[in-house]
C-alpha cells in the first residue's frame, strides 16, 4: 500500500481512500498528523541552524533539556540524544556497564515477552521471537532473561495476589545467584508483546529489589512515554523513580526521529570523571530537537484541557 498524505487521526493511500490510524502507526504519531506548531518550530529550526555536530551546544538543546527537566522523574538530571529507541538502549548499556565497571558487575537482566530494540546490543535485552531469529550468529554475552510479570498466562502457573510477586522474587534469585548483575531493564507495559499492565506491587517491589542488590534500574519507556498512559512517564503511575531512563517515539510524536536517555545524579557524577565513549552524527539534532520542543508544548496544552 502508498500512502501520500496524513491529516489528523487519518492518512491516505494512492487510491484515494482514507484510514483512520487506530494504534498511531507504530505507537508513535501521538499528535496526529499535520500538527502545524510542529512542522513550523521544524521549518524555523531549519531556517536558522540545520545541523552543527553534538559536541556544539544549541540553543534548540538548552530549550529542549529545560523542558525535560519539568516533566521526565525529578531525579533525571542528564540527557544523551539518539534517533531511535534502539540507540537509546544501546547507550543504557553502556552507561550500566561503564557505572558498574569498578564493581565488576556487568551482566544485564531483561525479561521474556520483551521487546527493546533490534541492534546487537538492544536485540539481546529483547525476549520475545525477533530475537531468536538471529541469535545463532548475532549473540553476545552478558545478557540474562527472566520469566516476565504476566498474570495472564503466569510462567509459574500461580494466581495474583496469592502468588506473593513470584515474577519478581524469581528475578532476585537470580541477582542473587548471579552476583555480577549491573542493571535491570523493563518496559512499564510490556507493548509490542499484549500490553501488558504488571500487577499492583510489582514495579514498586523491582525498585526495592534492585535498590537492595546495588543493581540499576532501567525503565524503557520507548512506547509508554509522552502521555501514552496517562501520564509524563509510566513509572509515575507507581511513584517509581529508575536510574535510567530510555524513550522515543513520542518525545517528536514522530515528525523527526529523536530518542533520549536520561541518568539520575549519582550516574551524571560518575561521567564527570569518566568519559562516555559514545556518540552519534545525528546526536543533538536541531531539527530533532525543534519537533520535541513543540511537541512537548502540545502535551502541555493537551494535560491542561484534560
Amino acid at each position: 500500500m502508498k500512502i501520500i498524505s496524513g491529516e489528523g487521526s487519518y492518512f491516505t493511500d494512492s487510491s484515494g481512500k482514507s484510514y483512520l490510524d487506530m494504534s498511531s502507526q507504530l505507537m508513535c504519531c501521538h499528535l496526529g498528523y499535520g500538527n502545524k506548531n510542529v512542522i513550523n518550530a521544524i521549518k524555523k529550526q531549519a531556517e536558522t541552524l540545520s545541523y552543527i555536530g553534538p559536541s556544539f551546544d544549541t540553543d534548540i538543546r538548552e530549550t529542549v533539556s529545560e523542558k525535560l527537566k519539568s516533566i521526565l522523574p525529578d531525579n533525571m538530571v542528564k540527557y544523551f540524544y539518539g534517533t531511535s529507541g534502539t540507540e537509546a538502549n544501546e547507550a543504557a548499556i553502556k552507561i550500566a556497564r561503564m557505572y558498574m565497571a569498578d564493581k565488576k558487575k556487568n551482566k544485564i537482566i531483561s525479561f521474556y515477552n520483551s521487546y527493546h530494540g533490534s541492534t546487537l546490543g538492544s536485540l539481546q535485552l529483547t525476549g520475545d521471537f525477533r530475537r531468536m531469529l538471529v541469535d545463532s550468529y548475532e549473540n553476545a554475552s552478558g545478557f540474562l532473561r527472566v520469566a516476565p510479570q504476566f498474570c495472564y498466562h503466569c510462567p509459574f502457573k500461580l494466581k495474583y495476589p496469592e502468588c506473593n510477586l513470584a515474577c519478581a522474587e524469581n528475578l532476585e534469585y537470580t541477582i542473587k545467584q548471579e552476583g555480577n548483575i549491573a542493571a535491570v531493564i523493563f518496559e512499564p507495559v510490556t507493548g509490542t508483546n499484549g500490553v501488558v499492565v504488571p500487577p499492583d506491587g510489582f514495579v514498586k517491589r523491582l525498585r526495592e529489589i534492585t535498590e537492595e542488590n546495588d543493581v540499576l534500574l532501567i525503565a524503557d519507556e520507548v512506547m509508554t512515554g509522552f502521555c501514552r498512559t496517562g501520564e509524563w512517564f509510566a513509572v509515575n503511575h507507581w511513584n517509581v523513580k529508575p536510574d535510567i531512563i530510555t524513550t522515543a517515539k513520542g518525545i517528536t510524536a514522530a515528525y523527526a526521529p529523536l530518542s533520549l536517555t536520561a541518568v539520575d545524579k549519582k550516574i551524571s557524577d560518575f561521567f564527570e570523571d569518566h568519559i562516555f565513549a559514545h556518540g552519534h552524527t545525528y546526536e543533538a539534532h536541531p531539527l530533532m530537537l525543534a519537533a520535541a520542543s513543540a511537541a512537548i508544548d502540545e502535551y502541555k496544552i493537551m494535560f491542561l484541557i484534560m
